[in-house]
């Protein structure tokens, strides 16, 4: 975990949850497409459904290093993340730190409503299918879409507009 730092349960219950959330979607992913083409068996499944999943655990874990990376490591991902939480940052963390760090979660916001806006397409486009691809599919897809809009409404959004506030107050309940 070359760049990342050093990272404690929450963090590796973290990767544990992108595994499991990549893993989930490259399934549902694999054997909606396969289903198109030929019909789902335990066969199918082992064939392809759980290389797709290992693989997407894989994308997912590695995409969350990458952000963790990015963002400077998994401690300053955490500070920020404490600072937002608390809506306060410490006296001593100058300006030209605080405010990109800030500036970068509160942005996300637009991200947010993004998802939201793409999952109510998706859901919809979803249900249009229901009869090519059967119900268990299109439940699975659903609640992929359903679970997605609700992280960016129920953790993205409040967090990136908790940033915001924190940013145009100049955090003023600092030491």
């Amino acid at each position: 975990m070359r760049g990342i730092g050093v990272v404690d349960e929450a963090g590796r219950l973290r990767l544990l949850g992108s595994a499991v959330a990549g893993a989930a979607f490259a399934l549902v992913f694999a054997m909606l497409v396969l289903s198109s083409f030929r019909t789902a068996t335990p066969q199918v499944l082992v064939s392809v459904g759980l290389p797709a999943a290992v693989a997407g655990a894989a994308i997912a874990v590695w995409l969350l290093l990458r952000s963790w990376r990015i963002e400077g490591g998994y401690e300053r991902v955490v500070m920020v993340e404490r600072w937002v939480t608390e809506r306060h940052v410490p006296a001593e963390v100058p300006a030209e730190v605080w405010v990109p760090r800030l500036q970068a979660q509160a942005d996300l916001q637009v991200g947010g409503w993004g998802k939201i806006v793409l999952c109510v397409f998706w859901i919809a486009m979803t249900w249009s299918m229901r009869d090519q691809h059967g119900p268990v599919i299109t439940l699975l897809l659903i609640g992929l879409w359903v679970g997605l809009a609700l992280w960016s409404a129920l953790w993205v959004i409040p967090r990136a507009r908790v940033a915001r506030d924190m940013l145009r107050e100049g955090v003023t309940a600092r030491d």
